[in-house]
């Protein structure tokens, strides 16, 4: 796969109503297909995820993000793979067996990440439609999601769903580092 398009590109698409806010979307190339991939945010906005194909913590919540991406279809969800150490038959092969039900991209050079400043995976950002960050931290408040007592991200989905601010904004990350190889971070 060619790493110079695995990009983040906010793009404002405008409405044809006067005033619209701008909605960001993001770009990058399809996992599997190689493929320009644009997400652009659902009525609620976007939620962005960065994934390792190899990293257990990243693993365990796999399935709650699955169920969320079903219980939360007014977001649209993306997963992010930006470990540059992970090769490409790896991540198929892994984002094929785990079957997450939306978009993968590939930042073959950690461009997305480093954008977000994204550290660990799982790493999470639930963006409004006009591109205002909601949410950013862990997916839960456990390396392994079985012994979670809390779940950031699904309670931050619920207090949008129910039309009240975000409560806890941010939540620890935790998990594995997001390897960028030589390059220094920030």
């Amino acid at each position: 796969m060619k790493k110079n398009i695995f990009i983040l590109v906010l793009i404002p698409l405008f409405s044809v109503f006067a005033g619209a806010t701008p909605a960001p979307t993001i770009k990058g190339a399809d996992v599997f297909s190689g493929k320009v991939l644009e997400v652009t945010p659902k009525e609620q906005g976007t939620v962005v995820v960065f994934l390792s194909a190899v990293c257990p913590c990243s693993n365990s919540h796999v399935e709650e993000l699955k169920n969320l991406s079903k219980e939360f279809p007014q977001f649209s969800f993306v997963a992010v793979h930006s470990n540059t150490d992970e090769d490409a038959k790896t991540t198929q092969e892994y984002f094929k067996k785990v079957a997450i039900s939306f978009p993968v991209i590939q930042d073959g050079e950690a461009k997305i990440a480093d954008e977000f400043k994204a550290l660990k995976t799982p790493h999470a950002f639930v963006l409004s439609r006009d591109g205002k960050m909601l949410y950013q931290g862990g997916v839960s408040s456990s390396r392994d999601i079985t012994k979670a007592d809390r779940k950031f991200l699904r309670e931050a989905l619920t207090d949008l769903k129910e039309n009240r601010s975000v409560q806890t904004p941010e939540g620890r990350t935790l998990g594995c580092t997001i390897s960028r190889g030589e390059k220094n971070v920030w």
